[in-house]
């Protein structure tokens, strides 16, 4: 079933976009198949009923009545991205969330418009507190991920990209953070941050950018030659594609503990005030969401 969001249909509206919503994308069932996350439909559809224009980056037939197509939707997220006056990330227990967290690091120390983080409990029918550890951090906790080893491999895919994309955007940060400057040598020095090709280095990633973000000089320091990077010079994450059963479940212990410490290093990252809140719930993001529009005179 089609939902009616208040969405922008092209540049122009793009540009007038109030809050992006984003965050947690398309997660892997119980099945190893990547399906749509619904976590943030009863959000935007409050929006909507609010007529606040909104952009939301998981662009699907059932709420944009289009497939994702990079030529038309690229330009539309960036212009969202620059006009939204309040941010919306969403971290899912069901996905890695790992270029969110670089999102979030952005927004933290630009501090330009108010940000409401997102944990959910990955399941859009339930609307309860996340999975956590003892000592209340939020916990990755996929669908299925040791079930079957033909979900095991999907898992490990969706790690293998994960790793690429976060890769990916720290080499797109670079060209926008002064103090973020990148290097590809085989010797490493005191003060940078080294990245190797055979681990995920999630943490050290996020470190990076929010130090960068902040106007701490940082130098990521990626090793492994030229074998570590692809035709376009891109620093790439090095794993095997078909390993042994034992590998497998060695870099899914990998997987689960870098998106684990993710997370708490994003809650240790925030500095919570009136304009950066983090809710557990769609309840208490709607509630979020109320008192920052009614702050910024959007809605009555």
């Amino acid at each position: 079933m089609l939902k009616k969001w208040n969405l922008p249909l092209d540049l122009e509206a793009a540009r007038k976009v109030q809050v992006f919503s984003g965050g947690a994308c398309n997660i892997l069932d119980s099945n190893g198949t990547l399906i749509r996350n619904q976590e943030r439909d009863e959000i935007n559809d409050w929006m909507s009923s609010k007529n606040i224009l909104l952009f939301d980056p998981q662009i699907h037939p059932d709420t944009h009545n289009v497939e994702y197509d990079y030529e038309v939707h690229a330009p539309l997220e960036a212009a969202a991205r620059k006009s939204a006056i309040i941010n919306l990330f969403e971290i899912s227990p069901r996905t890695f969330g790992g270029v969110t967290s670089l999102e979030i690091a952005i927004e933290e120390f630009r501090q330009e418009h108010p940000t409401i983080i997102f944990f959910s409990d990955g399941n859009h029918s339930l609307d309860i507190i996340p999975a956590h550890s003892r000592d209340g951090y939020p916990l990755f906790a996929p669908y299925a991920i040791r079930d079957t080893e033909e979900n095991m491999k999907a898992h490990y895919r969706e790690m293998i990209k994960n790793a690429n994309r976060m890769r990916q955007y720290l080499m797109r940060f670079a060209d926008q953070l002064p103090a973020l400057t990148v290097s590809f040598d085989s010797d490493s020095y005191q003060g940078d941050i080294v990245i190797s090709p055979r681990r995920m280095h999630a943490v050290e990633l996020f470190t990076a950018v929010t130090q960068a973000a902040s106007g701490k000089r940082s130098n990521v320091n990626f090793t492994g030659g030229d074998e570590a990077r692809d035709a376009k010079g891109y620093p790439i994450f090095i794993a095997p594609l078909e390993p042994r059963l034992l590998d497998l479940h060695l870099y899914l212990d990998q997987y689960v503990d870098e998106a684990n410490l993710l997370r708490r290093a994003i809650c240790e990252l925030v500095h919570i005030n009136v304009f950066v809140r983090v809710v557990y719930t769609q309840k208490t993001a709607v509630a979020a969401l109320d008192s920052l529009l009614r702050y910024k005179k959007l809605i009555e």
